[in-house]
């Protein structure tokens, strides 16, 4: 399934118990509705894994990084978990800066890693 709202573009595919989440462009305050509805209607299915991944951002909010942290909370009251993949140097600073370093699980290298990363406290991850 593919979305677009705004300037975020999300496409969901699952794989039994395994679904990924690729995000594209912005993770603003409009997109991360949109996240949130796509979260919720995975609860409703249970034990499932989600991984998200973030090497498609170019800028992310305060709105859609509380997106990302009340997803992870929301996915371990159903004993699912949350994983970020694609996290931009970028991305992990904005992580520092806030002091989330830890509350999200990040795996992996950026889709990105050869591009010129901006000041994180703009918040863009590119």
């Amino acid at each position: 399934m593919q979305v677009e709202v705004g300037c975020l573009r999300m496409s969901v595919t699952q794989s039994g118990c395994d679904v990924v989440i690729v995000l594209d462009g912005e993770l603003d305050t409009r997109g991360r509705l949109r996240f949130r509805q796509q979260i919720h209607e995975l609860l409703g299915r249970g034990g499932v894994d989600v991984t998200v991944d973030v090497g498609g951002l170019c800028a992310i909010d305060i709105a859609g990084m509380a997106a990302l942290l009340r997803a992870d909370l929301l996915l371990r009251g159903v004993h699912s978990t949350l994983r970020i993949r694609g996290a931009s140097p970028a991305f992990m600073a904005l992580l520092r800066s806030t002091g989330l370093t830890g509350r999200l699980q990040v795996d992996g290298a950026s889709r990105r890693s050869g591009e010129a990363v901006s000041a994180a406290t703009t918040g863009s991850v590119r």
